[in-house]
């Protein structure tokens, strides 16, 4: 799917399709999702981009860098993707003449945002150049970033609370799950940050000085994001040892009473077995108060043992 933003010299933001001219226009935003074969190659004959240029930016291995080719930029952006579980995905951003080209292959809520600020706000600024459209760009996914953290916070601090309550193979599971989120987010934001430190001190023609400003304040923003999934990642590690403990501190305790049963009741066994044996003459066998003495005696053995353990506060 192809979503086309032009911005004219008369301030005007109007929606345009590939056959129209962009020559008329300050910046024209080509938003390329998902594209079938046609639409990439009829995409590639408009911007005069290399197909298989375009067609690799779709492969979701690629890793956040800046190219510079001899007439356009191309920068590689890893942004949150929420599905079944979150996860990042690649995004392409072509720069060449008045043309600013987004390809992704999974759907960017950062992109929508934008595309709805400029339907319902219409805000001129925004297209005040490519560089500030750029920039306006990955603070949203930025923001997405910080979004999403704020909420994996709160679950976090659920997760600690269940597994006082109760370790599941459930919970397991949910912090497995938020654990490889985090490795994909700090993978992620290490190579954005390595984006912007190019963005903000190597010389591009677009980026202006104000531009360099800003793209340093988002540098700054994305150390804090990787601080943070950092400690969220070493605080869910603790929380996986503070479940085994727990776990290991429960199986102690089940060992602990049926070592005490077993030694509360190894006496009595002992006599019984003593008693079973198929022997003439024994001790108190055709006696008529032997069972009730054996008996008294076994129990009085348990009674013992356990006051004992009790003593020794191990019940």
């Amino acid at each position: 799917m192809i979503k086309i933003i032009g911005f004219s010299y008369n301030n005007d933001i109007v929606e345009l399709s590939l056959e129209d001219n962009f020559d008329n226009f300050k910046i024209v935003w080509i938003d390329c999702f998902n594209p079938k074969d046609e639409e990439v190659y009829k995409l590639s004959k408009k911007v005069n981009i290399d197909i298989h240029d375009i067609k690799n930016v779709l492969d979701e291995q690629e890793v956040p860098r800046i190219e510079e080719d001899e007439d356009y930029y191309l920068i590689i952006y890893k942004s949150p993707l929420l599905e079944e579980e979150i996860i990042t995905t690649s995004l392409g951003i072509f720069i060449k003449d008045n043309i600013f080209l987004t390809v992704h292959t999974d759907k960017i809520k950062a992109i929508g945002r934008l595309h709805r600020i400029i339907k319902e706000k219409k805000p001129i600024n925004l297209f005040e150049s490519q560089g500030v459209l750029l920039y306006n760009l990955l603070n949203e996914i930025t923001r997405s970033y910080s979004r999403i953290l704020l909420n994996l916070e709160d679950k976090i601090e659920y997760l600690e609370d269940s597994i006082i309550i109760g370790f599941n193979q459930k919970t397991l599971e949910e912090i497995l799950t938020l654990r490889k989120t985090l490795i994909y987010f700090h993978k992620s934001l290490i190579g954005n940050r390595d984006v912007l430190i190019l963005l903000k001190r190597k010389y591009i023609p677009i980026i202006s000085k104000e531009d360099k400003e800003n793209f340093e304040d988002l540098y700054y923003d994305t150390l804090q994001l990787i601080d943070t999934s950092s400690t969220y990642r070493e605080f869910l590690s603790s929380i996986i040892d503070t479940a085994i403990s727990l776990e290991n501190i429960k199986m102690n305790q089940i060992m602990k009473i049926l070592t005490m049963v077993t030694t509360i009741f190894a006496i009595p066994m002992w006599i019984t077995g003593i008693f079973g044996m198929n022997f003439q003459y024994m001790p108190l066998i055709n006696s008529p108060e032997g069972f009730w003495l054996v008996f008294g005696f076994m129990v009085m053995i348990i009674l013992i043992n356990g006051y004992i353990f009790k003593k020794s506060r191990w019940l």
